[in-house]
């Protein structure tokens, strides 16, 4: 069985494809993903369908045209808002409106509302406007992850959704890459967690070889000094969902953010994706990061954007331990 779709069959790119020009191909994207989803029957629940409708949808309309840096039009990359050091771009947007797009099929899901990167508010979804107070589902989208990595040429794109229940309880999550291959699919049918990856973890790596770590950028001017990177190796320039990946894939050892820590519309993505998947996910003290709790306060109280959560999270039992004891460490 095949759990990776085919490129959408009409989408001509060319060059360069303008945002205009994408969301003109949206309808036919959703559309070959609503067709792609049952074509595999991977996904069994409302939820998980609509999840994976979404995440083949997004990739068929970004993928092509981030296959090449140089030829992404000015347009897509202009800021539209958000923070200096990480502006909000307009092909961030273009991952909110296949959402909308899907939703308007999404009547199996009832009280469905939306949050996306770069909403503040929940966004009812249904064909009756819901009061949040009434709201039953609750997709948290990031639609194009590590957009400003584009204009440095970083090639660590993906694109997330997760869907919770009123409790924070997860019933579908997915991550997938926009730059290769790499795919994480999790459901929940009847209380049981069932998950697809791809590709399989690498297991001949031992544990006492040196660590690679994966951090943001700006985090590694308070990292470089630490414990934990002297003679260890800062392997990769981010967290969120590519990093999930790679640390699946057996490519890194740890993703640290300790002591900021990481918006929570990305930690209930990858973060919660990466704990399901069996991965020690916790504090700086090592205690574990509940969810369901973090959910449930920004649906409940409504907190904003600014709401961070930090954390550790290692590729096993071993190494987080030494990963925990290097950052408890002072600094020489």
């Amino acid at each position: 069985m095949s759990v990776t779709p085919e490129r959408l069959p009409n989408l001509t790119v060319k060059e360069p494809l303008t945002y205009e020009g994408i969301l003109h191909l949206l309808p036919d994207a959703v559309n070959f993903a609503r067709v792609e989803t049952d074509s595999i029957r991977l996904a069994q629940t409302p939820e998980g369908k609509f999840a994976l409708s979404y995440l083949f949808a997004n990739r068929n309309l970004l993928k092509p045209v981030l296959s090449d840096f140089k030829s992404i039009s000015p347009d897509l990359l202009q800021p539209v808002g958000g923070a200096a050091h990480n502006p909000e771009r307009r092909i961030d947007s273009i991952g909110s409106a296949v959402a909308r797009v899907l939703s308007q099929e999404s009547e199996k899901i009832p009280g469905l509302f939306m949050r996306t990167e770069e909403s503040a508010d929940w966004e009812s979804l249904g064909a009756v406007d819901t009061l949040l107070r009434d709201g039953e589902r609750f997709a948290v989208i990031d639609p194009l992850d590590m957009t400003s990595s584009i204009t440095r040429g970083d090639r660590v794109q993906t694109t997330g959704i997760a869907i919770y229940d009123r409790e924070g309880e997860i019933q579908a999550l997915g991550i997938m890459s926009l730059v290769d291959d790499g795919f994480i699919f999790i459901e929940n049918v009847n209380g049981k967690f069932i998950t697809i990856s791809t590709p399989e973890p690498d297991k001949e790596r031992t544990d006492n070889e040196p660590l690679r770590v994966a951090a943001k950028t700006r985090r590694m001017y308070t990292l470089k000094d630490s414990p934990l990177m002297q003679g260890n190796t800062w392997s990769l320039n981010c967290d969120s969902g590519f990093a999930a990946l790679t640390m699946q894939e057996g490519k890194i050892d740890t993703i640290v953010d300790h002591r900021k820590g990481s918006l929570w519309y990305e930690m209930v993505i990858w973060g919660r994706a990466l704990q399901i998947l069996g991965f020690p996910v916790t504090d700086k003290d090592g205690n574990p990061i509940d969810f369901s709790a973090a959910m449930k306060k920004v649906i409940e109280k409504h907190e904003g954007d600014t709401y961070r959560i930090p954390f550790v999270i290692s590729r096993t039992p071993d190494i987080h331990k030494k990963v925990l004891r290097l950052l408890q460490k002072p600094s020489q």
